[in-house]
C-alpha cells in the first residue's frame, strides 16, 4: 500500500516560555487567553487517527520547542507513529521568519518536512475521526479526495469585498473564508472556490514544491507574517485548487463531517446531548469541536470521557 502520512500542527499557548516570546510581538496580551490556549485535544486527535485510520504511516507534529504530554492516551494506542517536528526544521533557510505565531506561515512549509510521504492529510488539532476510515476516504488513486462544495469567489462578491477592507483597517482577524478564495484566484480560479470546512485535508506534496519552486516569491511574502494577514492565502485551499487545476481530486460532500462551533457556550448538558445523537449518525466520520479551549471544565469533561469512551470500544 502507498505511504501516507499524517500532519498536525499544535501549540501549548500556556506554556510560559511560549507566552514570554508571543508578547514581545503582541499588542494585545488578552489574544494569549482568546487564541494560544488549549485544552490538550492534541492528544484525542492522535489518538483518534491512530485508532480510525490504522493505514498512515507516521503522525508529524509540528511544533514551536515545544513537546505535547500524551501520556493519557499511551495505555490506549501505541505511539511509536508520532514525530514531533521543529518549526526550525521545516523553516530551513528561512529562519529570519521565526519565530512565527501564525498557522498561515506554519501551514505554507509543512510539504518541507523530512520524510514526509507524498500523500499526506494534513489536521488542526480541533479535528477527530471518530469512526474507522480507509485510504480510499483520502485518496482514490492518484486523486485527492476533498470535502467541501462550490461557493461564489470573494472578489465577485461586492459586499466581501467591502467587509475584508473594514477588516483589513481595522486590524481584526481575517477571514477563514477569504484565504482560501485568495488561495483558488492564485491556483487560477476567479469566479468560484472549492470551500473546505474543518476535516482533515489531504495534501500531494509535489504539487506544493513544484508551486513554490516556480513562485518562489509566494513562499516568502507568505511566511513574512508572525501573525494573521489578509494578505496571506490558505495553504492547504492552495494545494487544492492546484489538484483540481490537474483533474487530480475527486469530490465529496459534508455528510461525512460535524461540525460543533462555539463549544464555549455550551453546558455539559447540551454537549452531551450533541454527542449522543453523533453517535447515532452511521454516515459521520469526521468531527471537529471548536473553542474547547474555552469552555467550561465540565463542558471538557464530557468530551473528554465521551471520546475516551470510543477508544476503549473495539473498532468495527
Amino acid at each position: 500500500m502507498e505511504k501516507i502520512d499524517a500532519v498536525i500542527t499544535w501549540v501549548d499557548g500556556s506554556d510560559l516560555n511560549y507566552q514570554k516570546k508571543l508578547k514581545k510581538y503582541l499588542k494585545d496580551n488578552n489574544t494569549i487567553r482568546r487564541q494560544y490556549l488549549q485544552a490538550n485535544e492534541i492528544c484525542l486527535c492522535i489518538a483518534s487517527i491512530i485508532k480510525y485510520a490504522p493505514f498512515i504511516r507516521k503522525i508529524f507534529i509540528v511544533t514551536d520547542n515545544q513537546t505535547p504530554d500524551l501520556n493519557n492516551i499511551k495505555d490506549f494506542v501505541s505511539l511509536d507513529k508520532v514525530i514531533i517536528i521543529d518549526h526550525k526544521k521545516v523553516f530551513e533557510n528561512y529562519e529570519g521568519f521565526l519565530p512565527t505565531f501564525n498557522i498561515r506561515s506554519i501551514d505554507a512549509v509543512l510539504h518541507r518536512i523530512e520524510g514526509l510521504s507524498e500523500k499526506f492529510i494534513y489536521f488542526n488539532d480541533d479535528m477527530f475521526l471518530i469512526k474507522k476510515t480507509s485510504p480510499e476516504d483520502w485518496f482514490v488513486g492518484n486523486k485527492a479526495v476533498l470535502t467541501g462544495n462550490w461557493v461564489k469567489s470573494y472578489n465577485k462578491k461586492p459586499i466581501k469585498v467591502i467587509s475584508q477592507k473594514i477588516k483589513s483597517f481595522f486590524n481584526m482577524r481575517p477571514s477563514y473564508n477569504a484565504s482560501q478564495s485568495k488561495a483558488a484566484n492564485i491556483a487560477g480560479f476567479n469566479s468560484m472556490y472549492f470551500k473546505s470546512y474543518h476535516c482533515g485535508r489531504p495534501q500531494k506534496k509535489s504539487i506544493i514544491k513544484d508551486f513554490y519552486n516556480k513562485f518562489p516569491q509566494r513562499l516568502e511574502s507568505q511566511i513574512k507574517h508572525k501573525f494573521r494577514n489578509p494578505e496571506q492565502f490558505m495553504p492547504y485551499s492552495l494545494c487544492w485548487h492546484l489538484l483540481i487545476k490537474e483533474n487530480l481530486y475527486v469530490e465529496s460532500s459534508t455528510n461525512k463531517l460535524i461540525e460543533i462551533e462555539k463549544s464555549k457556550k455550551l453546558s455539559p448538558e447540551e454537549l452531551s446531548k450533541l454527542l449522543h445523537s453523533i453517535d447515532t449518525k452511521k454516515e459521520v466520520k469526521f468531527l471537529n469541536i471548536q473553542d474547547l479551549n474555552l469552555a467550561q471544565k465540565e463542558t471538557q469533561k464530557v468530551f473528554q470521557n465521551w471520546f475516551f469512551k470510543k477508544l476503549r470500544q473495539q473498532t468495527k
